[in-house]
């Protein structure tokens, strides 16, 4: 029994859904279908009714706030691990904010990492869109598992796509209220991205661009590959939303920035579903949010759905995973059989160790009654040396704490702004908190650090922004480079 998906966006007074079918090792695409909102009626929920009677309930559903109504930006951090990510985003996000992200979700998706640094693109929305999104859907029996950002989806489609283009590509989606453009760069990486609210596009297919809206597109896209130096014989550019079905707007875009235009149809952005419908061009936001659910690797899309707004319901049918349940079951058996095997074969060889040490340890501690008497034995003698070894300052061959000191002073120098509030070395482990002026100064100390060829295996493992303003609280560890195994 295969699990049916619903990716669903608002776009002014139209609803639209693309419905896939997904098995524990398939994936379909099923229609495009859309609604339009009724003379005398008040809002979408009567639409969004009409869209599931005519689709059928979905197991998965995966909606997308209206563009103008989120802030975005793309960041780069110096972390990897998402626990750290999660605290430190809203307040990277905010520097970027003409108001504060208390009374906002922020969500975050990562596009990429090298070494320890993480792109993401961060976005912020207020509780009131969110509640009324959700309330909107829930009329219609609806809940959402994931809220995302449709501009978000479109480019991490397109990257998987690409048509054979080694270049850049400008990625422009017009639909009723707002124009969102997103510069991939060769590698398929969103390297930047903007959104410009205006009047409707037409939703007819005839209407042509308005002048001030097309003005508006033209130097949104000229003042974005100016800034990242793009030629125009460089990059294509892909025109999706339901605006770019109006027969104008592609031919204005085309003539006024001298470029390729091209349409989702002409691009192949249908390929991971199996096939490229020919109402590509509008439905591509809803086309873009089911890589979110695509077996097996799943693309990350951003999700509001986070604290109060939290999902908590069902996905639907578990029957497509029994298979692999089975299989999974079948390997942890043979796994389980496999390790008693090893316990039993590993007991056997350590009893004959345990005679062997009996024997060995005889001449330096004397006669011991069990072979767990001389392990004993052995170990609190060995114990005692350590100790005595620590208190003449032997370090394990790691230099000791006066060396690591001195290696921090080099590396560090004078021309950092940072303040150690407490340093710790404990068998040649150094250990350092204290404060800086932003993100970078430490990413700098620990490239310092890594030059100074002294140092292995150094992390940062907390940073996060101080109480005292324009300051970043920090600890970081390192440990001597042959204790490491070599730098990094």
């Amino acid at each position: 029994m295969a699990q049916r998906i619903m990716a669903l966006e608002i776009d002014g007074d139209w609803v639209r859904a693309a419905i896939a079918e997904r098995s524990w090792n398939t994936f379909g695409l099923i229609g495009l279908f859309e609604d339009q909102r009724a003379s005398g009626e008040n809002d979408l929920s009567a639409a969004l009714v009409r869209l599931v009677v005519a689709t059928g309930r979905p197991d998965i559903v995966v909606s997308a706030l209206p563009g103008e109504f989120v802030a975005k930006r793309l960041l780069e951090l110096p972390f990897k691990d998402r626990r750290r990510l999660n605290q430190v985003v809203p307040f990277a996000l905010e520097e970027h904010l003409p108001f504060p992200v208390d009374d906002a979700v922020v969500a975050f998706a990562r596009l990429g990492q090298e070494g320890d640094q993480t792109r993401v693109m961060a976005a912020y929305a207020s509780r009131a869109h969110i509640k009324e999104h959700l309330e909107l859907l829930a009329l219609a029996g609806l809940d959402p598992k994931t809220v995302t950002l449709t501009t978000l989806a479109l480019a991490l489609l397109m990257a998987r796509g690409r048509n054979g283009h080694t270049g850049s590509h400008l990625l422009v989606n017009v639909d009723h209220s707002s124009a969102s453009i997103v510069l991939l760069d060769a590698d398929g990486a969103p390297q930047a991205l903007r959104t410009v609210a205006t009047a409707s596009a037409g939703n007819t297919g005839t209407t042509p661009l308005p002048v001030a809206f097309g003005a508006t597109i033209l130097n949104s896209v000229r003042q974005m590959m100016l800034a990242n130096q793009i030629e125009s014989d460089e990059a294509e550019l892909v025109l999706t939303g339901s605006g770019s079905a109006a027969p104008r707007v592609r031919t204005q875009i085309a003539e006024g920035l001298a470029i390729k235009v091209q349409l989702p149809e002409d691009f192949d952005l249908g390929r991971p579903f199996g096939k490229v419908p020919p109402d590509a061009a509008r439905f591509s936001g809803c086309l873009a949010m089911l890589i979110g659910e695509l077996p097996p690797h799943p693309a990350e899309l951003l999700n509001f759905r986070q604290g109060e707004f939290a999902f908590h319901g069902r996905t639907g049918d578990f029957a497509p995973l029994r298979l692999s349940a089975a299989l999974a079951a079948g390997v942890a058996l043979l796994a389980l059989l496999h390790f008693f095997l090893g316990l039993s074969v590993g007991i056997s060889r350590l009893n004959v160790i345990n005679r062997q040490i009996v024997v060995a340890a005889a001449p330096a501690l004397g006669s011991v009654a069990a072979a767990s008497d001389a392990r004993g034995a052995l170990r609190t003698e060995l114990a005692a040396m350590r100790k005595q070894l620590k208190l003449l300052g032997d370090n394990g061959g790691h230099g000791s704490p006066l060396d690591t000191l001195l290696a921090v002073s080099r590396a560090i120098g004078r021309g950092l702004p940072v303040e150690m509030t407490d340093v710790t070395i404990d068998a040649g482990t150094l250990k350092v908190a204290g404060k800086a002026n932003s993100f970078a100064t430490i990413d700098q100390i620990k490239r310092a650090l890594q030059r100074s060829g002294y140092f292995g295996n150094i992390q940062v493992t907390d940073a996060k922004a101080a109480a005292e303003a324009g300051k970043v609280d920090f600890r970081l560890s390192a440990m001597p480079a042959d204790a490491a195994g070599g730098t990094e």
